[in-house]
């Protein structure tokens, strides 16, 4: 991802607190040696867990499992949360063009809010894929591209 961006006229990063997400900032700091902010309102629902699990590792599941991760991922706190913090970046950042590095929930609820679709139909990501977002000065939004991972065909 740092590679395919770094030709990319990103002037500013933007990263999850998260472990996760920070370790897949760094590189992408480091190429593109751009200022970065670590922002809380785009980390996973999850934020604060003792431990992270990965969906692919989760394994079966109860009903009361699903219905705590859906309502994670969904819930109006979050979907506040994460709307809220993209508002403010895009409002910093005027004819800019950043990166903000997060999580799989972040961007499905990004996408939904653009789309106008119900926030329970989740949009599933690939680690380190881009979604790009245009946004106007007059707070207008759209989707200019969605889960770009083509580099990860190169990985064994």
């Amino acid at each position: 991802m740092a590679r395919y961006l770094a030709d990319h006229p990103i002037e500013h990063v933007y990263v999850s607190p998260q472990l996760r997400a920070q370790q897949t900032a760094s590189p992408l700091i480091d190429t593109l040696s751009v200022p970065h902010t670590t922002v809380d309102g785009v980390a996973e629902y999850d934020l604060g867990h003792s431990m992270y699990i990965p969906g692919e590792e989760y394994g079966p599941m109860t009903a009361e499992d699903l219905d705590e991760l859906i309502e994670g991922l969904t819930g109006d706190a979050f979907q506040s949360r994460v709307l809220e913090s993209m508002d403010l970046i895009i409002n910093e950042n005027p004819g800019r063009t950043v990166a903000v590095v997060c999580h799989g929930g972040v961007i499905s609820t990004l996408v939904a809010d653009i789309l106008g679709t119900d926030p329970r139909n989740y949009f599933d990501t690939s680690y380190t894929s881009v979604t790009r977002v245009r946004a106007s000065r007059s707070g207008r939004r759209s989707l200019a591209s969605f889960n770009e991972c083509h580099w990860l065909r190169d990985l064994d």
